[in-house]
């Protein structure tokens, strides 16, 4: 593991696993609203399926969010995000 990953600091943990809807992924909603909330640089934990999974990855490239750790167990992703952003 890369000295990085394993210092994480985690700064809120978010599930959206009860928001999965392949219509709407309400869960992106959810994960801008707090990233919102967040300072630059602070990660934030996101629980969810992987589903989900693809579209918050393409989802954190567009607005530019960096993923800097993924765990997929058994179908749980956790999905690391850093707050970023255009700007």
């Amino acid at each position: 593991m890369e000295p990085f990953l394993s210092s994480l600091k985690v700064s809120k943990v978010l599930n959206v696993t009860e928001y999965f809807n392949p219509i709407d992924c309400r869960s992106l909603g959810v994960i801008r609203t707090t990233l919102a909330t967040m300072g630059k640089g602070e990660i934030l934990e996101v629980h969810g399926n992987r589903f989900q999974h693809r579209e918050i990855t393409a989802w954190t490239q567009k607005f530019k969010h960096p993923i800097v750790k993924v765990e997929d167990i058994d179908g749980l992703v956790k999905i690391f995000i850093e707050k970023g952003g255009l700007k």
